[in-house]
């Protein structure tokens, strides 16, 4: 082949590497935080009872599915300056693009997991007096994260490698970096090689969480089931 491999320029640009993966990390918290709060509004407005408030909360997350992350973090970022004047910075630009897709996906992955919960407990909340917010906290919130956590854990992994577009528009996240670092020193398998490494070990490292996760609240929930099925003691005689 004759290309003499050179993985010192791994170490030469660590340091842009590290910060990189940094912000990658610090973006897809930020993202993923902001998106589970709104999609959560989003999934109560889908789930309406009023029609025109359920309809434009299907039509929102039919758009912001349909358009794709690259096309979007481009329109934002650019396009929202043409039509408007409003300059957007690059990171801010591309946590807002996360946030409003990933909102779509995961409004319908609660509206899902909240209507997987048999709705008698929630009638049964409501006739003791609690208040919906209440309700949700303590009676249909805590059963539906249990089922929806798998799908969110997708997601979150999903967000971790879409990260990676906000580098079009400047972002020094991990590829961004690795762009430049090549750029510099024409050595590109090296470099993204060792990216694609982090990816890897982010990725996997995030799914042993989800997975513990899971495990832990499946053992709480088994526990549960268990103490409430254990028989009554019968009286002894005095």
């Amino acid at each position: 082949m004759g290309y003499e491999f050179d993985w010192s320029v791994v170490s030469q640009y660590g340091s842009w590497i590290v910060t990189g993966v940094e912000l990658t990390i610090l973006v897809s918290i930020v993202s993923m935080a902001l998106s589970m709060v709104w999609a959560l509004v989003v999934a109560y407005l889908r789930m309406s009872r009023v029609r025109p408030v359920r309809t434009i909360a299907a039509f929102y997350i039919a758009v912001v599915r349909a358009i794709p992350t690259l096309v979007f973090i481009l329109w934002a970022y650019y396009g929202v300056t043409v039509v408007t004047g409003i300059n957007i910075p690059p990171v801010q630009a591309g946590i807002l693009v996360l946030t409003v897709q990933y909102a779509g996906w995961l409004a319908e992955v609660y509206r899902s997991g909240i209507q997987a919960v048999d709705k008698g407990q929630a009638e049964a909340a409501h006739a003791t007096g609690m208040s919906p917010i209440q309700t949700f906290l303590t009676v249909t919130g805590p059963q539906a994260w249990r089922i929806i956590l798998p799908a969110m854990g997708n997601m979150f992994i999903a967000m971790l490698k879409d990260s990676s577009l906000i580098s079009v528009i400047g972002v020094g996240e991990l590829m961004r970096e690795t762009e430049l670092a090549v750029s510099l020193t024409f050595r590109p398998f090296e470099l993204y090689t060792v990216a694609s490494l982090i990816y890897i070990v982010l990725t996997l490292g995030l799914s042993r969480v989800v997975a513990a996760l899971e495990s832990r609240y499946r053992t709480d929930a088994l526990g549960k089931r268990r103490f409430k099925t254990l028989p009554t003691p019968m009286p002894t005689a005095a």
